[in-house]
């Protein structure tokens, strides 16, 4: 058993990350040296057809991985980190009519509403 060094949780050392929080620690970076910092989970994905997994960015070196979901994820984290753009939008959502204008229209979601 570990201790996670993002949230405290006790897991077992063959998982790649915590179940409870998903952070790992970034070992090494690309160049063998150590880091040491914690990648934190930033989305959900599903690669083709395959099984979804939790992209991390280390919060040191901003190295970015990816790890399957494990059936022991907490599954109330994972839901919050794949709705976290839709709570958080890369915009502010009381210009979202004005950005489409910018973009020539394009985006016009208007004639999917009744």
């Amino acid at each position: 058993m570990i201790e996670c060094e993002n949230c405290g949780t006790m897991y077992d050392e063959s998982l790649d990350h915590c179940p409870e929080c998903l952070s790992s620690v970034h070992e090494t970076n690309d160049e063998g040296e150590e880091c040491g910092g914690i990648y934190e989970p930033i989305s959900v994905w599903i690669k083709d057809k395959g099984r979804p997994e939790i992209i991390c960015r280390c919060q040191f070196c901003g190295a970015l991985k990816t790890e399957l979901i494990d059936h022991d994820d907490n599954p109330v984290t994972i839901m919050s980190v794949a709705t976290k753009p839709l709570a958080n939008p890369p915009f502010p959502i009381e210009r979202l009519q004005e950005l489409t204008d910018l973009m020539g229209g394009q985006g016009d979601m208007s004639g999917y509403y009744k």
